[in-house]
């Protein structure tokens, strides 16, 4: 009984596990997506899943958000990108950040 058991929670994390990477992963090519090719030098990056979604998205839809410090995009030090677990953005912080990356990728 205890076997099944136990096999059961190992397939149920494995799964869970499964499910998250692949959330992970649509949401990594999305921000790949807003970033443009090739990628700026975007500084240190700190990535979280809020669970009670974005406190700026009406709805609060859960999201992965995307923090990048010390960036060297124009006027933007500091980027925020939140996208949800299937993949599809939700905003970005600043707001004209594609804008801004287009006038970078010129310069490349």
């Amino acid at each position: 009984m205890l076997t099944k058991l136990f096999i059961r929670l190992c397939m149920a994390a494995a799964v869970a596990a499964f499910a998250v990477g692949a959330s992970w992963l649509a949401a990594t090519r999305a921000v790949s997506k807003v970033l443009g090719e090739p990628p700026p030098k975007m500084g240190s990056q700190t990535t979280t899943f809020l669970w009670r979604g974005p406190p700026n998205i009406a709805g609060r839809p859960w999201a992965w958000r995307f923090v990048y410090s010390h960036t060297v995009v124009p006027g933007a030090p500091n980027v925020r990108i939140y996208v949800t677990p299937f993949g599809r953005l939700l905003s970005a912080e600043p707001a004209d950040l594609q804008a801004r990356l287009k006038g970078m990728h010129k310069d490349y």
